[in-house]
């Protein structure tokens, strides 16, 4: 009975791996005969730290002529892929994260020539940055920012790095992951969720300067988003990028989106949570950092506007 049974289940299972196999050497051969379709298109990424604008970003750039913008589009490399960059080094998980280059050139298959790729996603600098700086050769990055006590805020208010809100273990990475580019203060356990932000902030800070140290060849932009609420600005960044804005430009440079009030209220409750607090608390692990010797970036976003 049991060589029956075994006979029934291994064509299914053979079926399934080659079928598995068969669209991976598809789409690999896909990806070679259209080499250059692919390689000739722009493709623009955002350095951020998440709570910090990209979806607006994403939403003001699409609206250009040329290109063509997705907000955390799939794979998100989440989950498992932040697991392989908390736990080992970049080279360990690179050929599994270069996953996200094979979702990206299948994308640049279906688009006109000549239109931008654009993603604005967080995860960017954490799990695929290095994939798709050695798969593609028109790379350019727009480096985010926003005032970091607003961000602090934002991320207490909707209860990351707590027990209150789990879903940030996804995407979040720790401030002590292998792969980080500053020192934290201490170990994860030590610290409360206020310092674990405050640390996961100012690493992905040091990861944007990592990056430009170490790909000078990669064109970045550095904008503010409290800037991308003055026209000039929004024009300004267009030029930079080399696209054109339209009518739908300047109807939605001053809309708010994605502010997740309801989110926030659910996981801060009543807790009363000011700027004022948020600056102080960030001020206060400066000062430890320092004392523990650690070089803060010089770049945070610590200017209100």
């Amino acid at each position: 009975m049991r060589n029956n049974l075994n006979n029934q289940l291994k064509p299914d299972s053979l079926l399934n791996q080659i079928s598995r196999g068969q669209k991976k050497i598809i789409q690999k051969i896909q990806h070679s005969i259209n080499r250059n379709k692919i390689l000739n298109h722009r493709v623009i990424f955002c350095i951020n730290s998440g709570r910090s604008g990209s979806n607006y970003l994403s939403e003001l750039l699409g609206t250009a002529e040329e290109v063509i913008s997705y907000h955390e589009p799939s794979p998100s490399m989440t989950g498992d892929y932040l697991t392989m960059i908390n736990k080992f080094d970049y080279a360990t998980s690179f050929s599994q994260r270069r996953f996200k280059s094979s979702a990206i050139k299948d994308i640049l298959l279906e688009i006109p020539d000549g239109k931008i790729y654009c993603e604005t996603n967080h995860m960017f600098i954490k799990t695929f940055f290095d994939v798709v700086a050695q798969d593609f050769l028109k790379i350019e990055v727009i480096i985010l920012r926003r005032y970091l006590p607003k961000v602090l805020k934002s991320f207490i208010e909707l209860g990351y790095f707590s027990e209150k809100n789990q879903a940030w273990t996804f995407w979040m990475s720790s401030p002590n992951a292998v792969t980080a580019a500053i020192p934290c203060i201490d170990v994860d356990s030590n610290l409360d969720q206020w310092d674990l932000s405050i640390g996961y902030l100012i690493d992905i800070e040091a990861r944007a300067n990592r990056f430009q140290q170490e790909y000078p060849g990669i064109n970045s932009y550095e904008v503010r988003l409290e800037e991308l609420n003055n026209f000039a600005k929004v024009e300004s960044l267009f030029q930079q990028l080399k696209i054109t804005p339209t009518d739908t430009t300047k109807k939605m440079y001053t809309q708010q989106i994605n502010q997740r009030k309801e989110t926030k209220k659910k996981y801060s409750g009543e807790q009363d949570i000011s700027l004022s607090h948020c600056q102080e608390r960030i001020e206060k692990y400066i000062q430890r950092a320092n004392d523990l010797n650690i070089s803060i970036p010089t770049t945070l976003a610590l200017e209100s506007y």
